[in-house]
């Protein structure tokens, strides 16, 4: 079974909603749980990244996974 067949255009509305509310700190594990989207969201963010084009971070410093939205301002960083 594919990913999009497991996500739903509400989940990624939530997903989008709560990435661009969590900025560049990430969203955590628990952001998501507290959304409702505990079983579905990493489903979800693999539909936005493979079939929609997403550009999401994944930073582990904290000890804990944290997704970002990548910005245009964190691409030119990037390129530099």
């Amino acid at each position: 079974m594919i990913a999009q067949a497991l996500t739903s255009r509400a989940d990624e509305e939530l997903v989008r909603g709560i990435l661009q509310a969590a900025g560049p700190r990430g969203a955590s594990h628990e952001d998501f749980v507290e959304a409702g989207l505990a079983r579905d969201y990493i489903a979800t963010l693999r539909h936005l990244v493979d079939d929609c084009g997403l550009r999401i971070r994944v930073d582990f410093t904290t000890g804990q996974a944290r997704w970002a939205l990548v910005t245009d301002a964190a691409r030119r960083l990037r390129a530099a």
